[in-house]
C-alpha cells in the first residue's frame, strides 16, 4: 500500500472520509485516534521488533489493531497529516510529571500551523493526553470532556503542557519548537523501548480515552475513570488480565501473552 491508500484506510477506519480539512477535521481525529487505538507498552515487554516505517505503523496500529505507543501513533498521524497537505512540525518532549528534572525527550508529539495560528497535536500520550489539539496560546485553560488542559512557557525556550489537577495546573511534559527530524526521533524511539531505565521497559502500561471514560491499566492495578468517580480494580489472574486486555482496550491478544504480562507486570504488585 502507497502513502495515499494508507492515508484512505486510516480516514476510512475513523470515520473521516469526505470531511472538509478543517480545524473540526483535526479535532475529531486526534479524538476518535485515542478512543480507537490503545496506548501500549507491551511490545516493548515482548521484545518485539518496533520499526517506524509507515506500512508496518499502519499494519499494527490500524489493521492489527495492536495499539502502541508515542513514537508509533504520532508518526502515523504526522505522516497522514503531511500527506493530506497540512503543515506540521515534529516535537520532541520531556516527561517531567510536575518535577524540575534532567529527563531524555521520550516522547514525540507534532505542532500543526492551521490558519496561521500553531496547535499542540498528540495523539498519543495515553491516560493523560489531551482529547482535542490545544492552540498555542499562552496561559488559556481550555476544558476538553471533563478536564482542563493549557500551555504554559516558564521561559522563552521551554513550553510546558499542562493538566488541572486539585485546582492547580500540573505539567505533564514540556517541549520546544526546535526543528527535530526522523533521525533525532528514531534515538529518542531507541531509548524509550531498549534502556532498562525506560519507563516503558519496566511497566505493562495500556489505556483508551473517551470523552466520557478512561480506561487505563498499569502494571497489577485497572484504573476507569469518569467525571464522577474513580474506579480502582487489582488484577489477581491472568485470566483477569486477558479479559481486560481484549475486552476494554480492543486487543487480541492471545492466552499465552496475557499469562506472561500478568507473571511478569501484574503478579508483583499484589
Amino acid at each position: 500500500m502507497n502513502h495515499t491508500q494508507i492515508t484512505q484506510q486510516y480516514l476510512a477506519d475513523l470515520g473521516l472520509t469526505n470531511c472538509p480539512l478543517d480545524l473540526e477535521f483535526l479535532n475529531q481525529l486526534q479524538r476518535k485516534h485515542i478512543a480507537k487505538y490503545s496506548f501500549n507498552s507491551i511490545s516493548v515487554l515482548l521484545n518485539q521488533p518496533m520499526p517506524l516505517d509507515l506500512p508496518h505503523l499502519y499494519n499494527k496500529l490500524v489493521a492489527k489493531q495492536n495499539g502502541g505507543y508515542c513514537f508509533e501513533h504520532n508518526k502515523l498521524v504526522y505522516i497522514v497529516l503531511q500527506h493530506l497537505g497540512f503543515k506540521v512540525k515534529r516535537l520532541l518532549a520531556k516527561v517531567v510529571y510536575n518535577r524540575d528534572i534532567d529527563v531524555p525527550r521520550t516522547h514525540r508529539a507534532t505542532l500543526i500551523t492551521f490558519e496561521g495560528a500553531d496547535y499542540l497535536l498528540d495523539a498519543g500520550f495515553g491516560p493523560q493526553g489531551a482529547f482535542y489539539p490545544l492552540k498555542l496560546e499562552l496561559d488559556t485553560p481550555l476544558q476538553q470532556g471533563n478536564e482542563t488542559f493549557q500551555i504554559s512557557q516558564k521561559n522563552q525556550q521551554e513550553y510546558h503542557f499542562q493538566v488541572l489537577k486539585n485546582g492547580e495546573f500540573f505539567t505533564l511534559y514540556t517541549f520546544d519548537l526546535n526543528n527535530y527530524t526522523e533521525s533525532d526521533c528514531d534515538l529518542s524511539h531507541f531509548y524509550s523501548h531498549k534502556h532498562p531505565e525506560a519507563a516503558f521497559v519496566k511497566n505493562l502500561v495500556v489505556s483508551r480515552k473517551t470523552l466520557n471514560h478512561i480506561h487505563s491499566l498499569r502494571n497489577g492495578q485497572y484504573h476507569h475513570i469518569t467525571h464522577k468517580h474513580t474506579e480502582i480494580t487489582p488484577i489477581t489472574c491472568e485470566k483477569q488480565l486477558h479479559q481486560l486486555l481484549n475486552q476494554q482496550f480492543n486487543l487480541n491478544l492471545d492466552i499465552a501473552v496475557s499469562t506472561y504480562l500478568f507473571s511478569k507486570f501484574a503478579k508483583t504488585e499484589n
